[in-house]
């Protein structure tokens, strides 16, 4: 028998307190829902586009306007021609946010949120000043992209059951998002949006790890240095010995000390 909170899919028991829904991804989630209501129906007055001229993260209005709000506003709206956006941004976030808070706490998930949301931003503007300072770029998924690297980095043995069915690791599920963002890149996508997608997962991946921190980094690789030589020290050691007796071979016939 189940219980309420576990399904069986082809006898394989799925239980949703794996993905728990905390305080404040309920509350994320609610805002950001109620945000992407009120833009659609601003869009119906023809009053959505001063909103997303206003709070869209557009590279050329940060860097020549100075509208610096646009960092942190952008990521609050989402595209109002569809419900595919919004749908997998809320899915995605109830999927690994929940797990982080508990392992997190409430204030550092908050802020581990919102760097991860600024940090994309701050690549979107520079890949956009070079490919296109007039692209508008909205939505969650650069912080997004920021918790499935976190989650997946400290939870890499958990298992994910894609499309609910097929088990699959987190070290190799995390593969996917990156995966479609670069394929879809190649084959004609947004050069800008999925710059947010992949510096959001970089500045997660960095920020779980320490290794922004240039004193890690510098530990890090005095780590490695001590490594190879230890490990050279090892080798020389397991070598048999090469020396040559200095005493001559006595003469022949004879007796020597």
């Amino acid at each position: 028998m189940c219980s309420k909170n576990t399904i069986t899919i082809m006898k394989t028991q799925i239980s949703f307190d794996a993905w728990p829904l905390t305080r404040t991804v309920k509350i994320i989630l609610i805002v950001n829902i109620m945000v992407w209501l009120i833009s659609v129906l601003l869009s119906k007055i023809n009053i959505g586009g001063f909103l997303y001229d206003s709070l869209a993260l557009t590279p050329h209005s940060v860097l020549k306007n100075f509208h610096l709000w646009q960092l942190f506003t952008y990521m609050w709206l989402h595209d109002i021609h569809g419900i595919g956006h919004i749908l997998f941004n809320s899915l995605f976030l109830w999927m690994f946010g929940g797990t982080l808070e508990q392992k997190l706490g409430t204030k550092k998930f908050v802020q581990f949120y919102l760097i991860c949301g600024l940090g994309a931003g701050l690549v979107v503007l520079m890949v956009g000043f070079v490919f296109n300072p007039s692209v508008r770029v909205v939505g969650a998924s650069g912080a997004l992209f920021g918790l499935i690297a976190a989650w997946a980095i400290t939870n890499p043995q958990k298992l994910v059951y894609l499309f609910g069915i097929f088990p699959i690791k987190a070290k190799y599920f995390v593969m996917i998002p990156i995966g479609y963002a670069l394929l879809d890149f190649l084959v004609g996508g947004s050069t800008v949006s999925h710059s947010a997608h992949l510096g959001g997962f970089a500045i997660g991946a960095l920020y779980t790890t320490g290794y922004w921190h240039p004193g890690m980094i510098k530990d890090k690789l005095l780590y490695l240095f001590l490594k190879h030589k230890l490990k050279g020290i090892e080798q020389r050691e397991q070598r048999p010995s090469q020396k040559k007796s200095k005493r001559k071979p006595p003469p022949g016939g004879g007796y020597w000390n």
